[in-house]
């Protein structure tokens, strides 16, 4: 009898966690979807706790929400603290703390930022790409034990995200190259076909889900 694999999805009740939780439970995968009640990335004596009640998987997703734009010079001390340990010290600690078993995969949400800095969200910006960084740096120290690392960066989708964000959604969808904003699902699905396919040479990578916003060519 095939052994079910395991996934934990953090950030996983709403928005693309939600999604990615659902389509990986379509094809049987004990997936275990963790709210902010079950892990807040904020808090790093939480983020320990839950480490000592999760021990091997397969599969792992790391995505959290991003702090709200504000000018560089109103962020205070306390706020850098927090974001530091939500976006990125927390990430450090799950991942050298939870096990993922040989063959298995390990992705990130981060988010178009990190090609193309955005001017009120300068925390999120930051410290994204600092952690994008490191998992480069982490996947090719895991290499040998075959596991997979894909960073997934999207830009504007429909998440209560985007609502914080833009004030006229419908003015702002129309300026879009694809006129209109994604659809989370859309990434739910690029999981599972990855998963599902076995897709094991997309590794260390940055898909970068952004309908196109994004004019570099690399």
């Amino acid at each position: 009898m095939t052994r079910k694999k395991r996934a934990i999805i953090i950030g996983g009740s709403k928005g693309f966690g939600a999604e990615i939780s659902k389509e990986l439970s379509k094809i049987k995968i004990n997936v275990k979807k963790c709210s902010r009640k079950d892990i807040d990335t904020s808090d790093l004596k939480k983020v320990k706790k839950f480490i000592n009640n999760n021990s091997s998987i397969d599969i792992l997703l790391l995505n959290t929400g991003g702090p709200p734009s504000k000018d560089f010079y109103d962020i205070s001390i306390n706020e850098w603290v927090k974001y530091f340990n939500q976006l990125f010290l927390s990430f450090v600690l799950i991942l050298q703390k939870i096990k993922i078993k040989k063959n298995g995969y390990i992705f990130l949400i981060s988010s178009s930022i990190i090609k193309e800095p955005a001017e009120g969200l300068i925390i999120s910006s930051s410290l994204r790409s600092g952690f994008v960084s490191l998992f480069k740096s982490v996947s090719l120290h895991k290499r040998n034990k075959k596991i997979s690392f894909i960073n997934i960066a999207p830009g504007p989708f429909k998440t209560n995200r985007i609502k914080k964000l833009v004030k006229n959604i419908n003015l702002y969808e129309k300026n879009l190259p694809t006129g209109k904003i994604g659809n989370p699902n859309e990434i739910g699905k690029f999981v599972r076909f990855i998963v599902e396919n076995r897709i094991k040479y997309l590794n260390g990578s940055t898909i970068y889900f952004d309908g196109n916003i994004n004019k570099s060519i690399i």
